[in-house]
């Protein structure tokens, strides 16, 4: 049975060669993807579709598409170099037979194979991930949809404006060919209509202009249905649970705080070095520091305080409590797999490096921990009713992604969240304005700098 938003994206679809679903996490937009292909595949419009995704979606694909189209072929194009995928492809395309062929984004624009090819359909999943309107997918997302000027184009995601307004370009871009008749055929006539900039420091956003407009042209190419308005999911709940840094972490964390300050009261600070100072402070509010000349972070105390507090959390659970842990830092992955070893909890590591997420969905583990960059996508985690994270990133979409992991559906027992969040001598850190930042739906950056100008603001006045 499908949902009711399932069947009416279904029907607002037809007719559209430009389909963007912009459906709220677990809602079903995998499945609404392969129910209107296989409509228009009995209609015999469309025999060869090619799925873009993250590589942390490919099983996904295979499996929903295995169970709701089980006669169609699927081909992952997701092992060996990118001639190995050429050939591959090539070779599966010997058969004529109806095939849907996957791969993902960091490997797609590199299989010149892939172009040789006319597709009749192309789908770009988790299509924010297509943002940047100079990252080489997003320009060869395009790029497909020029050279395929009659295939249907769908692009679905649960966080499609979740970072900035200008994330619209990329992404609509990817979906409607470079003319892209929603927003322009260029970037800079696009940000001038709807971005304000400090003229004194160029790239940097202070405001938005046409909202009325942007709304507009966003609803009219869009199909929208917000998770909570079409699940019944059980509650969530958000537990901050301050951390007090060590005096040596606080020695530290001053420093980074003090010259990432001047950067925004010298007023050069741009979003890139923004950035860099935000994660630096990040960082040592988790008890490591990284230096310009070492590859490694280096532990700033003898007992980082984040890892004494989530192993003071992590006693009070009952040991065999599934439980999920995101981390933004490989240190902190190392913190939290060494308190799991010093407690005797069996883990499992979902990150770029490791992945035993299996072990972990088999119940042959209590604790997984995930990098809230591999973590947060397309995978299933509602054996857990009990997230934590250690840190936190600066991606506001990554931290939605994360949540909806756990609270989905198949999820039946009300879901908690616990967020360590660092103070020094009780006043609130970076680590805090992130996490009122995320909480309040807003941009990170933008909330972290005015935080800190505003404060400078405010001293200068006394």
């Amino acid at each position: 049975m499908l949902w009711t938003h399932q069947q009416e994206a279904i029907e607002w679809s037809d007719g559209r060669r430009d389909v963007l679903l912009w459906i709220g996490m677990g809602a079903g937009k995998t499945r609404t993807t392969l129910e209107i292909i296989k409509r228009m595949m009995l209609a015999g419009s469309i025999r060869r579709i090619l799925v873009g995704c993250p590589k942390a979606v490919i099983p996904a694909w295979f499996k929903q598409a295995k169970l709701w189209l089980p006669e169609i072929r699927v081909i992952l194009l997701d092992r060996g170099s990118s001639a190995d995928k050429g050939r591959q492809l090539m070779a599966a395309m010997a058969d004529t037979s109806p095939a849907i062929v996957v791969s993902n984004y960091e490997s797609l624009w590199r299989i010149k194979e892939i172009e040789k090819l006319l597709w009749d359909c192309l789908v770009w999943d988790e299509v924010h991930r297509l943002k940047s309107p100079s990252g080489a997918a997003s320009k060869w997302a395009a790029k497909m949809c020029k050279k395929n000027p009659t295939a249907k184009r769908i692009g679905l995601s649960g966080t499609l404006l979740a970072q900035s307004p200008l994330d619209a370009y990329g992404t609509w871009r990817a979906v409607e060919s470079p003319e892209c008749p929603t927003f322009g055929p260029f970037y800079g006539l696009f940000k001038a209509t709807y971005a304000i900039t400090n003229p004194a420091i160029p790239g940097m956003v202070i405001g938005w202009r046409n909202k009325e407009q942007f709304a507009a042209r966003v609803a009219a190419t869009t199909f929208q249905r917000k998770s909570e308005d079409v699940l019944d999911l059980p509650p969530i709940h958000h537990v901050e649970v301050p951390v007090e840094m060590t005096a040596k972490e606080g020695k530290v964390y001053t420093q980074l705080e003090k010259d990432f300050c001047a950067e925004v009261d010298g007023g050069f600070i741009t979003p890139a070095n923004a950035m860099v100072g935000l994660l630096r402070m990040l960082q040592a509010t988790s008890g490591f520091m990284r230096l310009d000349d070492t590859a490694a972070a280096r532990q700033i105390d003898d007992v980082p305080s984040k890892r004494a507090a989530f192993a003071e959390m992590l006693e009070d659970m009952p040991e065999h409590e599934p439980l999920v842990v995101f981390c933004r830092f490989r240190s902190d992955i190392d913190s939290v797999l060494h308190v799991c070893a010093q407690l005797g909890r069996t883990a499992s590591e979902l990150s770029g490096k490791v992945d035993s997420l299996a072990a972990w969905q088999a119940g042959e583990t209590a604790v997984l921990v995930a990098q809230i960059q591999s973590g947060g996508i397309g995978i299933d985690l509602t054996r857990a009713a009990v997230g934590c994270f250690y840190s936190l990133g600066h991606s506001l979409s990554e931290w939605l992604q994360a949540i909806a992991r756990l609270h989905r559906p198949g999820q039946e027992r009300n879901t908690r969240f616990f967020s360590l969040v660092a103070q020094l001598q009780g006043k609130t850190t970076a680590d805090g304005r992130v996490y009122e930042a995320l909480s309040s739906r807003k941009e990170v950056i933008d909330v972290v700098c005015n935080s800190y100008r505003t404060r400078q603001h405010a001293l200068d006045r006394a």
